[in-house]
């Protein structure tokens, strides 16, 4: 009898919450009670039927909580659903019940369960393999309607879909939802031919996909059966996620089978979709009668006989002599969706040759059916009206994606039930010894039908067994226990595992109830035998455990010589509610089990009330558990399965075990079942004394009375008779028990009958590797004292004489001498088995490791899989931490071997497979950094690291401090985790999460005041570490507003009238309103992708205020005497609406197409601002996520710039893809990419300038032939007749030319398939001039006839096509290096040369020369000097006039002055676009010159010769180039530079001239700080589109350039920003870089330091990143393996982690190192320590727990021992801070403490702890770090023995920034923070070289030790002789406590093993070395037995 939890009342949460609704509502909702029908009455199996019922039918799921959270507290999930709406909830019995969700639907529900769906990367080729739980995982709640699915994922996202198919259940399996479709009556009455047969199985990977039918797969060995699941008589009764099976239920043959389901291959997918034929027969040598008729028919009896593995004879047909039957055959057609409407078609088409099937025992057909068809193929009768009326035909059918291979079917019975033999539950159980069953319920029949299965050796199929079946009514898993509950005939709950039964279970409230005759007596039983019988018993047959009511004193084992007794309930005794028996009308009886929970279920009673009740478990101790599975490893299966089930009798026997603990309980059962007399063993008498309120338990006796006895049994029983004397000798006098003892005890034997008593050495040897695992965990080492009594006192019996001494050397209080006399015999020895594996000599983990450490040869030492995991894992790090090379590390296995047992599973550990792939695959790494990452792929932690105790952790704590310095970088989180790299792991979590900064914080900046500037969500706090010095950044932010009016200072002359003076002022105000509105452009880079927006809120567009106000009475001024051009803010407005739109960041998720809509201005008009926004959105990539009903909306409206902004929008978001779609929109806006006979469409030319540039975008780097061609024609297109494309052509010119340069960027002439064009000549006529080229195809004609007003004549006119080809021409060889290009764009070097360029031609063709010729470039003045000719050199701005010089009279020195300036400028935008964003300091320095000479000589009145217009494009262009090279700096003089030219206000300052100041700046702060610019081939093309040195002189001018190509910038922008983050604040911090550059052909590889935050240079350039210097702890990224990492690192706000070392302030705390170097001092006082207090420690550390520990421990405020202690504590934590090693202090206090402990502990296990750390540093330590193969450290010595040496390391002198003029180093700032970096400033020792305990301790620890054991050797010689020689061990206790650890410490073998040596002879030392060789004692224990050996003579 097994004793229950307690029950309690169990109601439906849903309920309850659904009755409160409809109350607070109104709505009077009584509760109804449920009618349930006597559950012994045939018409049970009609439960569920219902006839007109119109209330509601209410139903719910429970299970087990689906987190994985850390919380321990288990609850339940509830799903309730009544009527259409459904509640969810979650809770538990010690907490309230919450609602989670409640879902309220329009329609009925079906079914509502729990469904994990799985996200796919995407769909793929459905004929792909795929494989099994791929993608991530969406925990989801599915509920299903007839027609309607609706999916609730826990995140919170929603799914509807409609299916095109009527559903009759859904089932959740492993890969999503499995939907069964419901099959009309027509289908049925009226069926279709076999290939046109519906599918009646679907499956829904994700809400999203189409319901995909389901493969069917049957067939033997001789024949492969593929097709659709089309039978609609195979309905699914159960599915399972582990393993995957879905078992259904034939309703025609009335016959159960099990599929296993899984993801279809590619060769099921073609022959279900009819693409190939895969039936293995030969259809040739098919017979004619061959046939199939359902899914199942058509299995060979050999294939069913092999999958089955049933009990029938394999050469029967399964299907023989069975009658006809109705059902559709299995045929090879692809359904779709079926539909009960037109709603969608589902017929298929299918080769007849396919679908026949043949069984060659026997074969069945189905006349009402079938007809033949002439190829002998079984085919169907069709009635194609009623086809047509439902269906249609559907060309593409979906791929399947799922597939049911069948498993199992079960065995024919002669009488079939069809319907009624449907099982109505059916589950997964597991029995105690881990043997899976598939069990299902016949309820009418109260039958459970239980089949075997398991996975085949290769785990590649499921192999199911015979059939068993138990008479229960009804049943549930337990799955917490490996159990199940079932309700017997009696109505009585019965617990089985598997078949065996457990026991009856009690339930309180619930007594058993006498309805007629008493039961007969149960017989005694050896073992519980399975009830595989499926014949009913009768009443008579069925006997009862107990009938009378339980006594109060629980039984137990206590006769041993009594059987544990097996028996049966009485179908005449049923459990009853109540107390009142006789009153059997009114009671309630149990008629139902439901709702398994782990082990909790629910009974439902008659009344439709019901219980919730729990099994108890196993066991409650880990200890007892991990014992009960090492027996249950060593023993069959069987034997083991009747231990568990006599133990879990014995520990949950209702009244429980009273005080006993349950290790003492088990401890009895063991040796019980072994065959001890229990009662009459020593080992338990002292507690049955200790234990007054223990009785003896005895064994299960039928009794009819429960008092008198229970009194009588106490009397008579042992422990009545121990605690007599004590307790009741004073009062009622000498007992008559005591003279009897001596005799019982010498009287009692072992039983030879009993369980466990063959098994005896096994158990012995399964429990003591149990034993040596508990010693591994310091919290089971009191449990590990308990067993080693039990395991004594049986090795003692087997006379295990070694085992004996090695549990007494482990507890020397184990009584060794006063023993009883042994319960075993000599003859009974003889009668066990002795496995193979059981050595003579006991295992130990300790000697082990001990001897591995001072490198002597061990035995492979043994271990059990999911037993001794701990010591598993040990054995194979401390091998791979202890070799040192390759061929030592694969010996690695045979330092250790697997114990294998008769009944388990021969299997290669997957941890041996771990070890041998990870040793393959890092055979590089150093010893401790294999150590460390094996540790992690083993799932070792911090916390097993933890348990493990002080010696055995202290080696793999010194592997971990050895990789904590340098760990390499691209190590999972968990190592760095392991290694306490705090920075590391949180990097590692970081870039894993893919982190941004939240909604929240943007939403507190959009609150600020400062909002409507639109720069207010720029991260100040990054800014401010960057430019801590100066208010730069504010002054940005200043020159940028353009919200407020401007102010205007004029001064009214007395002269002047008010009326002029207004016009004055407005001439001012026009003037300034030039600079205001080219601020957006410049804006939009300072502000670039710097916020998240509200997804709730529409995007703020800051105003463009054209505005002014007049002080000091602040007059509005506004333009209304003045005449100003017309739409004047038209383009300035779009800008603005670009640089607002540019703010968001990429990656907003929730950017969709609606927000964009919303973001829509009210009104029916669109506007400038908008059309910006959204080529903004474009150029982020958020434009992609726009709707194309949205675009084509956009594009109706003919708004202007709202289609420029969308087209080029688009554009940059497909960039390079080539696009379809995109491709046609473009097209519409090109007439020459147009079909020649399309409709000509009137669009404006700033659409086609922008749809001819998107197209270069959309095919950039493509060399796409037909594109490249149009485009080449586009260049040069004439001026059409009717005056088309007559105005603004250079801007249509110099797009089609840029965009031709981005098809063929970097093809050059090697473009495949464009050779024919001979492009780079046309672009040279293009670009020199010549005679036009006859138009060819569709422009033939279209240009035929001139423009009637344009008069070009027969030449190209290279004022338009110039510059476009030339452009186009350098980005074509761009970095091709051709020689004869280069020659071509070379500078013309005579002035009549000269004469044929226009000036400003040849800054493009210089610039474009430089493209070709990109790899020789130069970041100095001699490159630019040497683009200039001679001739311009010589007479530019008339230098040699004064000479008087060979003076040409021809020379016009206006052309060489306007020449000289643009070759400078077209050099200096070349060197520009050459190192942007690398802050190169030579460039910078040269082009800042140029930029200072041409602003010099703009104020020069030689300047005439070359004219303001030029000077200021020149200067432009060499602007905005040093402003690429410092992109993202900051830099403060090119800050200056552009800032004087802003304030510059004059009539000759034009609009393009601020903006070209404003983008200087803006390149300056790209991206508030965190941008730069790239300089890949893709970023250098959008970089010239953006910086075409042409710039408008007013906002509206695009005639030469498109305005909003201004913007295309943003494709060349890259965030390349580090911001040091400190670890333990989450702040931003100082942290010194080094970075070293690859080698290249400029210079070799070099370091280069800087100081983070900083910009850091292109990763193509670098080789390695580092955090260095003495404050942080390295971290070192390497750009090959980093790669990705440090991508994400760069997208993710540049974030990099840092760990601030020990002893240490940040840079912020202490600047100048002086609070550091105020600790050095300490290092080199080691008196100081012993005064050390918290405010010095806080002078230079900030961490919280050495603070803490100093504070609480070092006060020094005490006396005698524990001001002793303090100095000590405080000595440590010395130590610890100076070493960088604050993580060691608690095992470094643990060292002492074990010292001192040492002579007052009774065991060994201390000692071990010792003898362990001693091992490792006297011998490993130095050999491991300092020498080897595969080590990663010099061989130097580790630990420092001379005191004068110092212990702090000194950094080298690298200086920070190298000064090398031709190494692209970073520019660092002059105002940067000082930050000390000198290189004498001492630094704390961090070397990981040094061992974590030092060598002094060490030292004093083993002088501690000898002197200790040389103290008591001197004094007992005598004990340590008697027990060398004889064995005998003293009966004082201290000595014999310090004999064990002498013995322990020197490793003395035991006196057995010193009997077969002759030790007689041994006269000398050497003799007693050779003699004792093989022992490997030390010299020291030599002496001492030397010394031993010569007293004894």
């Amino acid at each position: 009898m097994i004793a229950a939890c307690e029950p309690h009342e169990f109601i439906p949460f849903g309920r309850q919450f659904s009755n409160s609704q409809s109350d607070g509502r109104g709505v009077t909702n009584p509760q109804r009670e449920t009618a349930y029908p006597d559950a012994d009455l045939p018409i049970s199996a009609l439960r569920d039927v219902n006839i007109n019922d119109s209330s509601q039918k209410e139903f719910w799921h429970i299970s087990q909580s689906r987190e994985t959270g850390t919380q321990k507290l288990e609850f339940d999930e509830e799903i309730y659903i009544k009527g259409n709406s459904v509640v969810w909830s979650r809770g538990c019995e010690s907490q309230a019940r919450l609602v989670q969700k409640s879902y309220e639907l329009d329609s009925a529900i079906l079914e509502a369960q729990w469904v994990t769906f799985r996200l796919q990367d995407c769909k793929g080729d459905p004929l792909e393999e795929r494989s099994n739980q791929t993608g991530e995982a969406v925990p989801s709640i599915c509920i299903t309607q007839s027609a309607t699915l609706n999916v609730f994922t826990d995140k919170g996202d929603e799914f509807t879909a409609s299916l095109p198919f009527q559903v009759s259940r859904s089932w959740s399996i492993d890969q999503g939802l499995l939907l069964e479709r419901a099959v009309s009556n027509q289908e049925i009455t009226s069926p279709r031919r076999d290939s046109e047969c519906l599918p009646t199985m679907f499956s829904l990977l994700h809400p999203l996909d189409e319901p995909a039918p389901i493969i069917c797969k049957t067939g033997g060995m001789g024949s492969t059966k593929i097709g659709l699941m089309t039978d609609y008589t195979q309905q699914v009764i159960f599915t399972t996620s582990d393993p995957s099976l879905v078992m259904t239920f034939d309703s025609s043959m009335g016959l159960h089978s099990v599929w296993q389901l899984r993801y279809a291959t590619a060769e099921e997918i073609c022959v279900a979709s009819k693409i190939l034929d895969l039936n293995t027969t030969n259809l040739g040598q098919t017979p004619r009668h061959s046939y199939s008729s359902g899914t199942l028919a058509g299995l060979s009896a050999s294939a069913h006989s092999r999958l089955s593995m049933s009990s029938m004879s394999p050469c029967m047909s399964p299907y023989r002599g069975l009658p006809s039957r109705t059902a559709s055959p299995l045929v090879f057609s692809r359904g779709q969706s079926p539909a009960l409407s037109v709603m969608a078609a589902l017929s298929r088409t299918q080769s007849p040759a396919t679908s026949a099937l043949y069984s060659p025992a026997s074969s069945m057909m189905s006349p009402a059916r079938s007809t033949w068809s002439p190829g002998g193929i079984s085919m169907t009768s069709l009635n194609m009206t009623s086809m047509n009326m439902t269906c249609g035909e559907v060309k593409e059918p979906l791929a399947p994606d799922l597939c049911l291979d069948h498993c199992w079917t079960e065995p024919i019975v002669s009488h079939r039930e069809g319907i009624l033999g449907k099982a109505t539950k059916a589950f997964l159980t597991t029995d105690l010894c881990g043997q899976r069953y598939l069990c299902y319920s016949l309820q009418h029949r109260h039958q459970l039908k239980c089949v075997k299965f398991g996975r085949s050796n290769d785990q590649s199929q499921l192999i199911f067994g015979s059939l068993a079946t138990l008479m229960v009514k009804d049943a549930v898993p337990l799955d917490s226990l490996d159990m199940m509950v079932v309700l017997d005939l009696s109505n009585s709950i019965v617990l089985y595992s598997g078949l065996v039964k457990i026991g009856k279970v009690h339930i309180s409230g619930i007594v058993p109830s006498l309805s007629s005759s008493l039961p007969r007596p149960s017989t005694p039983l050896d073992s519980p035998a399975p009830m595989t019988s499926s014949r009913p018993s009768s009443s008579a047959q069925v006997i009862m455990d107990e009938v009378v009511m339980l006594s109060p004193v629980p039984a137990f084992l206590g006769d041993i010589r009594t059987k544990l007794q097996e028996s049966t309930c009485s179908d005449e005794f049923a459990f009853h509610a109540g107390t009142s028996s006789g009153n059997s009308s009114s009671s309630k009886h149990i008629i139902g089990l439901r709702d398994p929970v782990a082990s909790r279920f629910t009974v439902e009673l008659t009344g439709g009330s019901m219980l919730r009740m729990s099994i108890p478990p196993v066991t409650s101790s880990p200890i007892v558990q991990l014992c009960l599975n090492a027996i249950k490893y060593v023993l069959p299966r069987d034997t083991a399965l009747q231990l568990v089930t006599r133990w879990y009798n014995t520990h949950n026997a209702p009244g429980g075990p009273g005080s006993q603990s349950e290790w003492l309980v088990f401890s009895k059962c063991l040796l019980g079942s072994m065959g001890y007399n229990v009662e009459k063993l020593a080992i338990f008498s002292q507690h049955e004394v200790d234990s007054p309120t223990s009785p003896e338990v005895a064994a299960k006796k039928h009794k009819t009375s429960g008092l008198d006895e229970d009194w009588e049994s106490l009397l008579s029983s042992e422990y009545h008779r121990l605690a007599c004397p004590t307790i009741l000798e004073s009062i009622t006098g000498p007992q008559p028990y005591g003279s009897t003892s001596t005799s019982e005890i010498n009287q009692a034997k072992v039983d030879t009958g009993s369980l466990l008593f063959a098994h005896i050495p096994a158990v012995v040897f399964a429990l003591h590797l149990v034993y040596e695992e508990l010693k591994l965990t310091r919290f089971y080492l009191d449990s590990a004292q308990e067993l080693v009594a039990v395991l004594y006192q049986i090795a003692s019996d087997l006379k295990w004489v070694s085992y004996m001494d090695y549990y007494y050397r482990c507890h020397s209080d184990l009584n060794t001498n006063a023993r009883q006399p042994s319960q075993m015999h000599q003859e009974h020895l003889a009668q066990m088995q002795y496995p193979s594996y059981c050595t003579s000599d006991p295992p130990s983990m300790y000697q082990w490791l001990h001897g591995s450490l001072k490198g002597i040869p061990q035995d492979p030492y043994p271990y059990v899989d999911d037993i001794c995991t701990n010591s598993h894992k040990i054995m194979m790090l401390y091998s791979l931490y202890l070799s040192q090379d390759v061929c030592m590390m694969k010996n690695l296995k045979k330092t250790f071997r697997r114990l294998s047992s008769a009944g388990q599973p021969v299997k290669q550990s997957d941890t041996n497979t771990q070890l041998s792939d990870f040793i393959n695959a890092h055979q590089e790494l150093s010893g401790a950094q294999r150590t460390v990452l094996f540790m992690t792929q083993i799932g070792f932690t911090l916390k097993d690291l933890e348990a493990l105790p002080l010696g055995v952790a202290l080696p793999l704590c010194e592997a971990i401090y050895q990789c904590r310095e340098k760990p390499p970088s691209y190590w999972p989180e968990e190592a760095y985790v392991l290694m306490k790299r705090q920075d590391l792991s949180a990097q590692a979590r970081l870039l894993k999460e893919n982190k941004k900064r939240g909604f929240a914080e943007v939403l507190a900046d959009k609150d600020s005041k400062q909002e409507e500037d639109g720069m207010s969500h720029l991260d100040q706090e990054l800014l401010r570490l960057r430019f801590p010095d100066d208010l730069r950044v504010q002054e940005v932010r200043r020159l940028f507003q353009s919200s407020k009016p401007a102010r205007i200072t004029l001064v009214q002359k007395p002269e002047v009238s008010d009326h002029e003076f207004i016009e004055e002022q407005e001439m001012r105000l026009l003037m300034v309103s030039m600079r205001t509105m080219a601020l957006s452009v410049g804006r939009g880079m300072f502000t670039l992708r710097t916020s998240h927006p509200v997804v709730t809120e529409t995007l703020p567009i800051p105003k463009l205020n054209l505005s002014g106000r007049a002080p000091p009475r602040n007059n509005t001024i506004s333009f209304l005497h003045i005449d100003v051009p017309a739409n004047m803010n038209a383009w300035p407005l779009f800008h603005n609406g670009v640089a607002a739109g540019l703010k968001i960041a990429p990656g907003c998720s929730q950017i969709d197409s609606t927000w964009i809509v919303y973001n829509r201005p009210a009104g029916a008009e669109l506007t400038n601002e908008h059309a910006g926004f959204l080529m903004a959105l474009g150029l982020n990539g958020h434009l992609s996520s726009l709707a194309t009903l949205k675009v084509h909306d956009y594009l109706c409206r003919g708004h202007e710039m709202t289609s420029v902004g969308l087209l080029l929008g688009l554009a940059a978001a497909k960039r390079g893809t080539m696009d379809v779609a995109t491709t046609k929109m473009l097209s519409i806006h090109i007439n020459a990419l147009l079909p020649p006979t399309s409709t000509e469409l009137d669009i404006p030319h700033l659409v086609q300038v922008a749809a001819i540039m998107g197209v270069g975008l959309v095919y950039q780097g493509t060399a796409h032939r037909h594109i490249a061609e149009v485009l080449l024609g586009e260049i040069g297109r004439p001026p059409g007749p009717e005056l088309e494309h007559c105005t603004d052509r250079e801007s249509y010119s110099l797009a089609a030319g840029l965009s031709l340069g981005m098809v063929m960027l970097g093809h050059g002439s090697n473009a495949v398939g464009l050779s024919d064009l001979n492009m780079a000549d046309q672009l040279y006529h293009l670009m020199a001039g010549g005679h036009k080229n006859q138009p060819t195809g569709r422009n033939k004609e279209k240009f035929k006839s001139p423009c009637y007003q344009i008069k070009e004549g027969d030449q190209v006119n290279i004022d338009v096509t110039s510059p476009g080809a030339t452009l186009a021409l350098g980005l074509m060889f761009f970095q091709t290096a051709n020689k004869a290009v280069s020659q071509c764009l070379t500078a013309p070097d005579t002035q009549i040369l000269l004469d044929f360029v226009k000036p400003d031609f040849l800054l493009l063709r210089t610039l474009s020369k430089g493209l070709v010729m990109w790899n020789e470039i130069e970041p100095n003045s001699d490159w630019i000097q040497n683009n200039i000719p001679d001739i311009v050199k010589r007479y530019a701005f008339k230098r040699n006039i004064a000479a008087k010089e060979d003076v040409d009279a021809d020379i016009d020195f206006q052309k060489m002055s306007q020449a000289e300036c643009n070759v400078l400028a077209g050099a200096c935008m070349a060197m520009g676009l050459r190192f942007a964003g690398s802050a190169n300091n030579s460039a910078f320095q040269c082009l800042l010159h140029y930029a200072q000479r041409f602003a010099s000589l703009a104020s020069q009145s030689i300047s005439e010769l070359a004219g303001k217009s030029t000077i200021d494009t020149c200067l432009n262009a060499v602007l905005l180039s040093v402003a690429m090279v410092m992109a993202g700096t900051g830099n403060l003089e090119v800050l200056r530079f552009a800032r004087k030219l802003h304030f510059i206000i004059a009539g000759d300052m034009s609009y393009g001239n601020h903006m070209a100041s404003h983008m200087a700046i803006g390149l300056l702060f790209l991206g508030g700080g965190r941008y730069t610019l790239s300089t890949s081939p893709a970023s250098i093309a959008v970089l010239i589109c953006s910086l075409f040195p042409r710039f408008p002189i007013n906002g509206n001018d695009n005639r030469y350039h498109l305005q909003a190509l201004r913007h295309l910038y943003v494709l060349a922008a890259e965030p390349r920003v580090i911001i040091p983050r400190d670890v333990d604040s989450g702040k931003p911090c100082y942290a010194p870089l080094e970075i070293v550059y690859k080698e290249s052909q400029w210079y070799g590889e070099h370091t280069v330091k800087m100081l983070a935050p900083c910009i850091v240079p292109e990763l193509k350039h670098l080789k390695q990143i580092s955090v260095v210097g003495p404050r942080y702890l390295t971290v070192t990224l390497d750009t090959i393996k980093n790669l990705r990492t440090l991508e994400e690192i760069f997208k993710a706000d540049g974030t990099l982690y840092v760990k601030q070392r020990a002893g240490h302030l940040s840079y912020a705390e202490d600047p100048k190192g002086y609070k550091s170097l105020l600790a050095q001092t300490f290092t080199h006082d080691a008196s100081y320590q012993q005064s050390m207090d918290s405010e010095v420690i806080r002078s230079f550390t900030s961490d919280l727990a050495i603070l803490g520990f100093s504070r609480h421990f070092c006060q020094h405020i005490s006396s005698g021992n524990e001001a002793f202690l303090e100095t000590l504590l405080a000595s440590l934590l010395y130590e610890c801070v100076t070493k960088e090693k604050p993580w060691i202090l608690q095992s470094l206090i643990e060292v002492h403490q074990v010292v001192d402990s040492l002579v007052s502990r009774p065991d060994t296990h201390t000692l071990w702890q010792l003898k362990l750390l001693l091992a490792y540093y006297n011998h490993t330590h130095t050999r491991l770090v300092s020498g080897g193969n595969g080590s990663a450290y010099p061989k130097t010595p580790l630990v420092n023995a001379d005191p004068k040496t110092p212990l702090v390391n000194a950094e080298p002198k690298t200086p920070w920034v190298n000064a090398d003029p031709k190494t692209p180093v970073v520019n660092t700032e002059p105002k940067t923070p000082v930050i000390n970096s000198d290189p004498k400033t001492p630094v704390i020792n961090s070397d990981p070289k040094t061992p974590l305990v030092n060598a002094e301790m060490c030292v004093k620890i083993k002088s501690h030790l000898d002197h200790l054991f040389d103290l008591w050797f001197a004094e007992n010689k005598m004990p340590l002789m008697n027990y060398l020689s004889q064995g005998v061990i003293s009966e004082d206790q201290e000595t014999r406590r310090q004999l064990a650890k002498f013995m322990v410490y020197y490793g003395i073998p035991t006196p057995s093993q010193l009997s077969e040596v002759p030790l007689q002879r041994c006269d000398s030392l050497p003799s007693l070395y050779t003699a004792l060789k093989g022992f490997n004692l030390p010299v020291s224990a030599l002496i001492k037995l030397l010394s031993v050996l010569q007293a004894a003579r």
